[in-house]
């Protein structure tokens, strides 16, 4: 990141990560550094790439998996 001249030296720090969605906030405000736990980072891996509705269809079949396993039914 370019800084001004008159400007300290600095770098932007992301950290507590906790969507995947923060990983793009934190590109889009120039952060230098993220830090991302492993789950979220397996998350962004598998989701990255993906449209919007294989997210969503994914997401829906999470649900139904842990209703279905915690013996809920419609």
């Amino acid at each position: 990141m370019a800084l001004d001249k008159g400007q300290p030296k600095a770098e932007l720090l992301w950290a507590s990560t906790r969507e995947v969605l923060n990983l793009f906030q934190a590109e889009e405000a120039g952060c230098a550094i993220i830090t991302v736990p492993h789950d979220i980072l397996a998350k962004a891996a598998k989701m990255i790439g993906l449209g919007l509705a294989d997210v969503s269809l994914d997401t829906v079949k999470m649900f139904l998996k842990d209703s279905t396993d915690a013996g809920f039914s419609l």
